[in-house]
């Protein structure tokens, strides 16, 4: 049954979609989704994982209302690029974990 409702959601407009997360989240993903192909956007750059003890790890921190923020590094090598870190989260929790970049050498 629920194989058949996502097929049926995948012929609405993508702003009438089901879709996990709060309103800006939504928001957000529904308006990529106009721009570009989201699932082929993901296949194409994976979610980055390495060997930890003989079994593949995804370098990912999903969300949590302790934490505040989720990260996640995703292998950017179908564009020639490398690996890239992804942060969202509450701002005060991002910002503690940014680095200070001097303006006008201050």
């Amino acid at each position: 049954m629920k194989a058949r409702l996502r097929c049926a959601e995948t012929k609405l407009l993508n702003i009438h979609r089901h879709c996990k997360g709060d309103a800006s989240e939504t928001g957000l993903v529904q308006f990529a989704q106009s721009v570009m192909d989201l699932n082929e956007t993901r296949s194409k750059f994976p979610t980055h994982s390495f060997q930890a003890g003989g079994k593949p790890t995804e370098c990912l921190i999903p969300f949590s209302s302790d934490i505040k923020f989720n990260a996640f590094i995703r292998d950017m090598s179908a564009d020639g690029g490398n690996l890239r870190v992804y942060m969202k989260g509450a701002p005060e929790r991002i910002l503690n974990r940014c680095s200070k970049i001097l303006v006008n050498g201050q």
